[in-house]
Order: structure tokens, then C-alpha cells, then sequence
């Protein structure tokens, strides 16, 4: 039996067709990570993003409940929220001030009569699906789609060996493009064959002979089972219980990465089919020193940087027409493998 899978085609990462049956067919139909939950927790605070490159806008109502939508006017199509974040009562577009509640409910359109010209059935706002878990804010544009627990699998298990976020402070978000496809970056995420090369102080760090990567079927994704190096044993790691961690490729574009003291996110935001945003959110457990926090995200900046630098050499070469399919290693690849089959089930 042969070891090796061949990969997929190298349009697929620059075709603006296949970009398009993306975003319709995986990130339409996947929850997406928007926000901490902490910035939509008191009633009118609300956040703006996008999915699938729709504009979409989460609101915490007056009487404390999460709601989602588009961020869409009925009227003439303008977003109703402009800012990334605020707090208001009652949302009212800037273009020609249709005004709705927090519940989405259409309330004024000047110039119509209410009830006869317009009503609140056919005019209010498109609502989208939202929900939390461990205190981070998720919303898919597909209101049939899973539950959030069950879309996260065995991620909710996993996360249940390491602090939650409700026991760390949030320090920092860093955000990163790249003139990469998002399936370019996320082969790269879901594999640690390029680790000694690539990143050799990231390399440095772990005990490798105790390193597992494996697929999940259930929440499809890569989990990687690292055991951070301690300098004070020779290197030979310490407890699990102190140097353990988890990180995983969660498909299609989210990446989370567990330790014993801290917590990051990362979110992929495929903007087009040669451009995609990084976006990075950082906590950690009240014992980690403004330093050692400091030290911790400029360590993740390199690592990024490293993975940027390379994905952005393999793109080039995707797009330069001579390459057009290569191989992967079922031993050293994996999770690339993995991914690779969610992307051609969605697209089939």
C-alpha cells in the first residue's frame, strides 16, 4: 500500500471559482469565532465582523439575551452598524434611518407607511445563529446548521484538562495578512513536518519524542499533544500536569492552543482567493507576569512570521503554472491529509 496521497490541484489555491464554492459550501455552512465574550456582555454592546465575506453584527439586547444578523439594512442594502464595536439601544441606519430593535424587529422607516407599504414580518433584519462556549462568542451565517458543542466535538472534552478562560485575563490581540490562500496557510497549521526547518525555536522548545498528531472525526480536526521542554530537568519535560498542552487545526479556518497558563485563538479570514487575515487573541492565567505575557506573544509573532513567510513562497510557486499537484506523506502529513479530504467532501 502506498504512503503517499497526492495533493490537491494547485489552481485550487488561486481559482477565484473555487473560492467562491468555498465560501458558499464550508464557511457559510461553519460556525465561525467572532469575539470574546466579554466585549457583548453588557445589554446594547455589540460587535461587527464578517463571514464569508457577509457583514454581520452581534448585539447583546436590553434584557440580556445574544442576538445575531446581518449587518444589512432592509431598505437599500447599507450596513446598519459602520463601527467594529459600541453600544446602543436600537440600531438605525446612517444611510436613510430605518431604525430596528435589538431584537432585529423593523420599528420606523421613514417615508413608508408602517404595516401597509412596509411591514415587520417581510423588512426586519436577517438573523443569523450565535452561541458561546467557553466564554468565546461563535455565529454561522447557516441557521440549520449543528449545534455548537457538536460542530467542536471533541474539542469541548479536550478543553475541559486545561483552565478556562474565565480563570485567565485577556492581553492582547494581534492581527496579520498575508498574500496567501487560506488553504495554503491551513495545510501549513495542520501538519509538523516543516517544525525543524521552519521553526526551529518552536522545535527547540518541545519534547519531541513525546509529540502525537492526530485526527478527530468527531469536531474534524488536528490535534497536535505537545509537552513543553523544562529547563530545570535537562530538558526531559516536566510533569503532564505542567507542560502539557493542545493545539489544534480546527477545519475550516480556527486554531486553539491549550497549556497549563494560558489560552490563545486564532481565527483564518480568507479574503480572497490570494489574500487572508490572521487574527490572533491572547489570555493568560493571573500568576503570568506582564513580561513573561510579553514574551509569550512576541514568540507567537515569530512563529507567525516564519509561517507567513513560507506560505507566501509556496504561493508564488502555486500560481507560477509549473507545479500542479504533489505528494503527501501518510507518516509526516497527516493532518494535512485530513484537512485536504474535509476541503474536497465540502466542495464534492
Amino acid at each position: 500500500m502506498s504512503n503517499t496521497v497526492e495533493s490537491l490541484p494547485a489552481n485550487w489555491y488561486y481559482d477565484e471559482a473555487v473560492f467562491r464554492r468555498e465560501q458558499k459550501n464550508i464557511f457559510e455552512k461553519n460556525w465561525t469565532f467572532i469575539v470574546d465574550g466579554a466585549e457583548v456582555a453588557q445589554p446594547g454592546r455589540f460587535v461587527t465582523a464578517t463571514i464569508a465575506n457577509q457583514f454581520i453584527v452581534i448585539v447583546r439586547t436590553l434584557q440580556g439575551e445574544l442576538n445575531g444578523f446581518l449587518n444589512l439594512c432592509r431598505h437599500r442594502a447599507s450596513t446598519i452598524c459602520a463601527e467594529d464595536n459600541g453600544s446602543l439601544t436600537q440600531f438605525t441606519c446612517p444611510y436613510h434611518a430605518w431604525s430596528y430593535d435589538l431584537d432585529g424587529i423593523l420599528k420606523n422607516a421613514p417615508g413608508f407607511k408602517m404595516g401597509e407599504e412596509v411591514t415587520p414580518k417581510k423588512f426586519s433584519l436577517i438573523p443569523i445563529k450565535v452561541d458561546i462556549w467557553n466564554g468565546l462568542v461563535f455565529a454561522c451565517l447557516d441557521r440549520e446548521c449543528a449545534s455548537l458543542e457538536s460542530w467542536l466535538g471533541d474539542i469541548v472534552r479536550i478543553a475541559k484538562n486545561y483552565p478556562a478562560i474565565s480563570e485567565m485575563t485577556f492581553e492582547a490581540k494581534r492581527s496579520n495578512e498575508g498574500s496567501i490562500n487560506w488553504k495554503n496557510y491551513s495545510d501549513n497549521s495542520a501538519e509538523g513536518y516543516h517544525l525543524p526547518t521552519i521553526h526551529p525555536a518552536l522545535n527547540a522548545a518541545l519534547v519531541s519524542k513525546q509529540t502525537r498528531i492526530s485526527a478527530y472525526e468527531n469536531g474534524r480536526f488536528v490535534g497536535f499533544e505537545v509537552v513543553y521542554k523544562d529547563c530545570d530537568n535537562d530538558g526531559e519535560g516536566s510533569s503532564q500536569d505542567d507542560s502539557s498542552g493542545f493545539w489544534i487545526y480546527k477545519f475550516p479556518a480556527l486554531l486553539l492552543h491549550f497549556s497549563m497558563n494560558s489560552f490563545n485563538i486564532e481565527r483564518v479570514i480568507p479574503v480572497n482567493s490570494q489574500t487572508t487575515v490572521m487574527q490572533r487573541w491572547f489570555w493568560f492565567k493571573p500568576l503570568i507576569d506582564k513580561q513573561q505575557r510579553k514574551q509569550a506573544i512576541e514568540f507567537s509573532n515569530q512563529v507567525m512570521k516564519e509561517d507567513i513567510g513560507i506560505c507566501t513562497r509556496v504561493q508564488k510557486n502555486l500560481e507560477g503554472g509549473v507545479y500542479q499537484t504533489g505528494l503527501l506523506s501518510i507518516q509526516r502529513e497527516s493532518g494535512a491529509i485530513f484537512f485536504q479530504q474535509c476541503v474536497k467532501e465540502a466542495l464534492s
